[in-house]
């Protein structure tokens, strides 16, 4: 029951793996068109990975309503700050000075008209003195009358000659104040001291109100008519209006020595004339204020990608309303289709240079169809891990609100990619895969140069842990190691932006040694999933196919002892000579284990395993016993694939061989038509040499090569009469230039420089194996030892010579050498 259950089970696997080893359709069957299709087909999958947001209809709410779901932002966006923006404008309009337009011409304009007023009284003044009657010879003038006096005048007169200084002087004077004026006959001391108080006082400036009465911490700009030129004046201000000024002018005119009717005088006079030269511009002030109403920028709230906006069953409120109307106004208006066919040219472009510059630089870089759909399928794979990591951090640190989603990225095992990638491909493909997989994971992360660098790291050492990969075990270390590496990234990218938290960096240390462990244990677990699946062969199992209790090799020892221990000592051969070229030893000797057990189907029918008994051979016709021995291969092919060797043991099957010539049986075919058409005096067809050649492909690797002659040799060998080293040297080289000649070697890598240490290597296992021991003599049916009689010299066997020298002759034909 349990081995039934078995073979379903085996028969659904390799139905499984026929599925994914023929997902590349039959009909193209140019590689270039495979390859172009498949990078088609993995850039839509990659365009839709890396933008989902076609699939995802933003959510729509209104004032008031419940929110179903958390909303979380999709990148990073600016939301204004309307409320602090309109505060700030108001501010900026409070402050924003008022503007006062200042005007010198109206202190000329008083000045002008007090010279030109004071100068008409003077005048008149001058002619009322001539018409004074005068002075007789004999009469003299007294001191006292010599001081000035003002003649009796006419009342009419005196109040004519007030209004017209009231009208020159373009201002009301009381008439105490022109009487006093009269009396001092308008001097010009006084009109001297009047004007510099006029001009103190107005070039000191007087508004005609103080529009700052309301805010005073307000600044004021003096603007200068007839100029461009603008003052701003801080709080407290100097500028009085003009009933301050006029009580100034009293304060300003007390000088000691004067009397105090001239000081009243001049007061009233000056109070007079006084005007106000800054005048209040609403206009003016206006604009300003509108200029630094517009001038204030609006002010931002930055809001960073995977910052919670909504969180599931909140009452939608003016700032959530706010933020999620700048979100989606942020996001993208094109079109769904012309993003992803962005994405999917981006996609196409990258990757596509990427493999074209690999294929020019690195020509001995070879990968099937099926390597890049294997490449293609753990992309695509590794991106989906990354697009549900963060699917998981966004649930999950909603939950755990001291956990953030980067938290739970670091947990990403993107490393497992190059661990993968590096057991079947080696390190350059490895690099080159974890370079793609970076690529498109930091555009899936939020376009994030820090996590780039996390990953590409974290690939890099687990490529490096798993370059030698000889245990299940080993990636499984490896990715302790990228977690460690991890931790260490984590926290020096924690100093080096200064953001020092300690809680946040030890749950980013954990999440990210946890990667690095989950990688190390994913890729353990899918390495012989996809051993499998795709017929890769890894070292660790070219191991496991290496000891002696696997099935094939037990029924090789049993059905065919013979062909079982010439493939045990062509394993060493070549294992030898493997490390000595530098090609890949461990599957060059597990090959060599397997290369012949097509031979377990007929096996009495090789000479190697024909144990007193006859040749069965000699009953069969020529081109029969051709067609046995070429049919070894073919077995051998479909047995590796029943057991699913591998593809790279299954190639050296079949190139073990190449396309030599079975010289033997052709000979003998050639001497039987001869025969025959001497009997019967009848032309007969030629022999078609075709069918006496193994159909190859002839070796294409190092490793086939290697084992082809091995073969060749560790078989030629056993045939030598006395395998002296000279002997087996001297076979070696003629066998090997034999092959070499044939042209079986033209299509692998193998040098001559590598040909030569190959020689050198077959021939020092060959001595070993082929050394003489010494003959113990029998003596009453018992053999001594060695030590029983040292000095006695080795007996041969003239018997057994002969019958080697019988088995060489035919074995060498039967290799095609004679």
């Amino acid at each position: 029951m349990e081995k039934d259950k078995r073979e379903i089970r085996r028969g659904s696997l390799a139905s499984a793996a026929k599925f994914i080893q023929g997902l590349v359709p039959c009909d193209l069957k140019n590689y270039l068109c495979q390859k172009w299709v498949l990078l088609a087909g993995v850039s839509i999958v990659i365009a839709t990975l890396v933008n989902p947001l076609f699939m995802v209809q933003n959510p729509h709410y209104r004032l008031g309503q419940i929110a179903d779901r958390n909303i979380k932002a999709k990148h990073d966006f600016l939301v204004e700050d309307e409320a602090a923006t309109t505060k700030k404008r108001e501010e900026a309009v409070r402050i924003s000075p008022l503007v006062y337009d200042y005007d010198p011409d109206i202190t000329k304009s008083i000045v002008e008209k007090l010279r030109a007023s004071f100068k008409a009284m003077r005048t008149a003044a001058s002619s009322v003195k001539s018409e004074s009657p005068p002075l007789a010879p004999n009469q003299t003038v007294s001191p006292a009358e010599k001081t000035p006096s003002i003649a009796p005048r006419n009342p009419d007169r005196i109040l004519q000659e007030k209004e017209d200084f009231e009208k020159e002087l373009g201002c009301p004077v009381g008439g105490d104040v022109f009487k006093c004026l009269v009396q001092t006959q308008f001097s010009l001391d006084v009109e001297e001291k009047i004007q510099n108080l006029v001009r103190t006082m107005m070039d000191r400036g007087i508004v005609a109100s103080k529009a700052w009465g309301r805010d005073p911490s307000r600044d004021i700009l003096i603007r200068k008519s007839g100029s461009e030129k603008e003052t701003l004046v801080q709080p407290p201000f100097p500028y009085p209006d003009i009933n301050e000024a006029r009580k100034m002018i009293v304060m300003q005119a007390l000088e000691p020595g004067r009397d105090v009717r001239e000081l009243m005088l001049i007061s009233a006079v000056v109070s007079s004339l006084l005007k106000p030269n800054m005048a209040f511009n609403l206009e003016a002030t206006e604009q300003k204020r509108h200029q630094a109403y517009s001038g204030v920028k609006p002010i931002f709230i930055k809001i960073a990608r995977n910052e919670m906006l909504v969180r599931e069953g909140q009452l939608i409120g003016h700032e959530e309303m706010l933020k999620l109307k700048y979100q989606f106004k942020n996001s993208p208006d094109k079109p769904w289709f012309i993003v992803l066919l962005a994405t999917f040219l981006f996609s196409m472009v990258s990757i596509g240079i990427i493999l074209h510059v690999v294929e020019k630089s690195l020509p001995n870089l070879r990968l099937e169809t099926r390597d890049y759909l294997f490449l293609a399928i753990l992309l695509i794979f590794l991106l989906t891990l990354s697009r549900l990591g963060i699917w998981f951090g966004d649930n999950m640190g909603d939950s755990a609100r001291a956990i953030s989603t980067s938290s739970f990225i670091y947990a990403v095992p993107l490393s497992a990619g190059a661990m993968i990638a590096c057991i079947f491909f080696g390190v350059t493909v490895s690099i080159l895969f974890s370079v793609v997989v970076t690529l498109f994971s930091g555009i899936i992360f939020g376009k994030e140069f820090s996590m780039f660098f996390y990953f590409m790291i974290g690939a890099f050492v687990a490529a490096h842990s798993v370059f030698q990969c000889k245990s299940r075990t080993v990636p499984i270390k490896a990715g302790v190691l990228v977690g460690g590496a991890n931790v260490v990234l984590i926290v020096l990218a924690t100093f080096f932006q200064g953001q020092w938290l300690f809680l946040k960096v030890l749950d980013n240390s954990f999440f990210g040694l946890f990667g690095g462990v989950f990688a190390g244990i994913l890729a353990t677990g899918l390495t012989p999933l996809t051993e499998l699946l795709f017929g890769y062969t890894t070292d660790v199992k070219l191991l496991e196919l290496a000891t002696m209790d696997q099935p094939l090799l037990q029924e090789l020892m049993v059905e065919a002892p013979g062909t079982y221990h010439h493939s045990i000592i062509v394993g060493n051969m070549v294992e030898a000579a493997a490390k000595s070229i530098g090609a890949n030893a461990l599957l060059a000797k597990v090959a060599a284990y397997y290369h012949d057990i097509g031979k377990t189907k007929k096996p009495l029918y090789f000479i190697e395993n024909q144990f007193q008994c006859e040749n069965r051979h000699e009953k069969l016709a020529p081109s029969m016993s051709s067609l046995i021995l070429i049919s070894h291969v073919k077995d051998g092919v479909e047995l590796a694939r029943q057991h699913r060797l591998g593809k790279e043991i299954i190639d050296i099957i079949k190139q073990h061989h190449g396309k030599s010539f079975i010289s033997f049986f052709y000979s003998k075919a050639t001497e039987a038509r001869e025969k025959a058409q001497s009997a019967k005096a009848v032309p007969l067809p030629p022999i078609n040499a075709d069918d006496y050649r193994y159909p190859g492909p002839k070796p294409q690797t190092k490793e086939a090569g290697l084992v082809l002659l091995a073969d060749v040799v560790e078989a030629a060998c056993r045939t030598l009469t006395e395998p002296t080293p000279a002997r087996i040297q001297g076979m070696v080289n003629k066998l090997i230039n034999n092959i070499f000649s044939d042209g079986q070697l033209d299509e692998c890598e193998l040098t001559l420089k590598d040909i030569h240490q190959i020689a050198k290597r077959f021939n020092q296992i060959l001595a070993t194996i082929h050394h003489k021991r010494i003959e113990y003599p029998v003596t009453n049916g018992k053999a001594k030892t060695d030590g029983a009689d040292p000095g006695r010299e080795p007996k041969h066997d003239k018997d057994k010579a002969g019958t080697n020298k019988e088995r060489s002759e035919p074995g060498l034909k039967r290799l095609g050498i004679h």
